[in-house]
């Protein structure tokens, strides 16, 4: 049998990265079985649509490698995959049903539905009046039903309410489209999130109710926040272009992401997707809810980010930088700087902040910092600097280090008392590059300039 699986979004707005996690086991499945992964756009919504995302998710989509085999402008072998363009198909399926006698419709007079349980009056009605379609759910019946990750489910029907399939604008509901369309692009795993498994003793119905084979199920945990709510939409941050704008990689996004739920049998938490084709599996998702850390993103992030070429690294940089104003003319220097950053940074938006003590000659107006650098002994070690660092001599390693000493013999001092009021005067932060990094940056010449502007 042929693996086929599909990620089929709603062009609300931009990929959320729920919808990410959702496309990527799709798609990472059906590759490890040698299947066919499916795009499938479902606008059935129609109040609900932003327009160009469609165009949207196909570009984020394919952005991250996850090329779907049949979709919206590829491969149209079940075809079309816009569900709005497959209105026809559904009302085949749902006239079908009604005669049938499994579904029925409800004629729509102002705020109410009114049934019409009469055939040949029902479809008189349908041609004159506004109406919806509904399913006829059985009572009296335990609707048992499997999960691959969850195992047996059983649903009371007598619980359920008719659902709407079809709506007044003529558009079918999530319900009816979806197993329509999952049956006839020969579907073989739907996966997708756990909010829709309530939904599913609808779908199981419904199959039931043509005759066909349903296919496995396997519904992903919950993404949730550290405070175990569930990530939402409406939140912000959680769009997949977000976190790309703050500058997070792709590569660090996709391993992130997979973890969101699965992790392979050992430790290791830094893959690729070649590892991650290796290692899937649908057996080792878990079923409680995922928590969504974003310092484990920033952590992992950076160790991408340290892995790159410095080349690459800059490239990557370019459009956070691009639009400051600085004299980046000495090339020995400019690489210094973000030799230093890519071991700093775990997000590119971060890289102005970084760059600005380096090409700017600021003003500390922290009273906190103001302190550190005006307080007598901060006065001494600063003079002590600005005297030993002599414009035109090499200063190496070695020197500052032994600055270093020499400053804690004479000042009887160590530590942050020493660091602290140079980096501040330097760097304009307490915290930052070592001192030598500092000056082989600055220069001697900025580096004596720095110092003694802050001498009283």
């Amino acid at each position: 049998m042929e693996i086929r699986t599909r990620f089929a979004p709603s062009p609300t707005g931009f990929l959320h990265v729920g919808g990410l996690r959702t496309a990527l086991y799709n798609y990472i499945f059906s590759k490890k079985n040698n299947g066919v992964f499916v795009l499938r756009i479902e606008d059935t919504d129609q109040n609900r649509l932003v327009e160009n995302a469609i165009e949207q998710l196909i570009k984020s989509i394919r952005s991250f490698n996850l090329n779907f085999d049949e979709g919206p402008d590829i491969n149209q072998k079940y075809g079309p995959y816009i569900q709005s363009e497959r209105l026809n198909i559904y009302k085949t399926h749902y006239i079908d049903l009604i005669k049938k006698n499994k579904a029925y419709i409800c004629i729509v007079k102002g705020n109410e539905l009114i049934p019409e349980y009469n055939l040949d009056k029902a479809f008189n009605l349908m041609q004159k009046n506004q109406y919806v379609v509904k399913l006829k759910i059985p009572k009296n019946r335990l609707l048992s039903t499997f999960d691959e990750l969850r195992g047996k489910i059983e649903f009371d029907l007598d619980l359920i309410e008719d659902p709407i399939i079809i709506k007044s604008d003529g558009y079918p509901t999530y319900h009816f489209a979806n197993v329509i369309d999952d049956y006839l692009m020969k579907i073989t795993h739907v996966i997708r999130g756990e909010e829709w498994l309530p939904s599913l003793p609808k779908h199981i119905l419904l199959y039931e109710c043509f005759g066909w084979k349903p296919p496995k199920f396997i519904h992903l945990p919950l993404l949730l926040n550290p405070d175990k709510s569930k990530l939402s939409k409406r939140q912000g941050d959680v769009n997949v272009d977000d976190f790309l704008k703050k500058g997070y990689l792709k590569e660090a996004i996709i391993n992130f992401i997979a973890l969101l739920g699965w992790h392979p049998s050992d430790d290791v938490e830094i893959f690729s997707y070649k590892s991650l084709l290796k290692n899937f599996s649908i057996k080792k998702i878990q079923k409680s809810g995922a928590i969504f850390d974003i310092k484990k993103l920033n952590w992992m992030n950076s160790v991408y980010i340290k892995e790159l070429e410095l080349k690459n690294f800059i490239e990557l940089s370019e459009k956070f930088y691009s639009h400051l104003n600085y004299n980046f003319e000495n090339k020995n220097k400019f690489f210094k700087v973000f030799e230093f950053i890519q071991n700093r940074i775990d997000r590119l938006d971060q890289i102005p902040d970084f760059l600005y003590p380096f090409y700017v000659d600021f003003t500390i107006n922290d009273e906190q910092l103001l302190s550190i650098i005006n307080s007598d002994i901060s006065q001494k070690i600063i003079r002590y600097w600005n005297m030993n660092l002599i414009e035109n001599h090499d200063i190496d390693e070695h020197f500052v280090k032994e600055l270093i000493k020499d400053t804690g013999d004479k000042f009887d001092v160590k530590g942050k008392t020493i660091f602290y009021p140079l980096r501040i005067v330097l760097f304009g932060k307490k915290d930052g590059p070592d001192l030598f990094t500092l000056i082989s940056i600055l220069g001697i010449e900025k580096t004596k300039r720095r110092l003694m502007s802050i001498l009283r």
